[in-house]
């Protein structure tokens, strides 16, 4: 503990916590944020943004394949291996 006084406590650091700590501070108060697993929440590291980046590969591979001159152009499959890749990335490992 700091020994710090806030105006307001937010109890969660995901989007909805951050952008709540960041009106208090525009407002003019003080603001601490409290979180016991990851800051951005689990929109950033376990839902949303993984699995966006997850299905992202194939749904590029499923729109090429209906282009004319594109789809002759796609030969192969997804690589699972680099689509997990990508997916770790996104959710910082």
């Amino acid at each position: 503990m700091d020994g710090k006084t806030y105006d307001v406590v937010v109890i969660g650091a995901g989007p909805v916590g951050e952008n709540a700590a960041d009106r208090v501070v525009r407002g003019g108060l003080s603001a601490a944020i409290v979180e016991r697993e990851l800051v951005g929440g689990e929109c950033s590291y376990w839902a949303c943004m993984p699995t966006k980046a997850l299905l992202r590969s194939a749904a590029a591979l499923r729109a090429a394949r209906q282009v004319p001159g594109a789809r002759e152009a796609v030969t192969g499959g997804l690589d699972a291996a680099a689509v997990l890749g990508r997916r770790d990335g996104f959710a910082s490992h």
